[in-house]
């Protein structure tokens, strides 16, 4: 584990102009271990367990209208099928912030998760050029009331973390 940290962290450090998109700090292949929420997950790397937050978007949190729903759809989605980890910036906790994609597919997780309802594009956080194609998704799914745009009464988590949610 601490392997693989440092490997990110030193990436992280050579690449500190990644929030352009065009770079990213490094791509691996992975494997699910753990899925904690709609937006964050564990995947093993070479043996090595790194946590891995969806870069640019947000799904509900724990305790938040929708959390269940999101975190089920992100397991269904991902659960046993090889991933690839393009991974775009560190946090200050050494979390990973990531472009997620599944093996042989070439829409990422981020993008599905958007598509379907189940998360936000977070307007702060996501600066990418992906992200301007991710906000129609998210428009499209709003309009159609998929996934938790379909009866939750909502807040984006940015908001209801600061209104004392987890």
């Amino acid at each position: 584990m601490q392997r693989i940290r440092m490997l990110v962290l030193l990436c992280a450090s050579v690449s500190i102009p990644l929030t352009t998109g065009l770079d990213f700090t490094y791509a691996a292949a992975a494997k699910v271990f753990r899925v904690y929420d709609g937006d964050t997950l564990s995947v093993s790397v070479q043996g090595e367990r790194v946590s891995v937050r969806l870069y640019g978007i947000d799904a509900p949190e724990s305790g938040q209208d929708g959390n269940v729903s999101a975190t089920r759809f992100l397991k269904r989605l991902i659960w046993e099928h090889p991933l690839e980890i393009k991974v775009v910036e560190i946090d200050r906790i050494g979390r990973s912030h990531a472009i997620v994609t599944r093996r042989g597919k070439d829409t990422s997780v981020n993008a599905a998760m958007v598509a379907n309802g189940y998360s936000w594009v977070n307007p702060g956080r996501c600066r990418v050029e992906a992200c301007a194609s991710w906000k129609k998704l998210e428009s499209h799914a709003r309009k159609y009331k998929l996934g938790i745009w379909s009866g939750f009464d909502l807040v984006p988590p940015w908001e209801f973390k600061l209104q004392g949610g987890q």
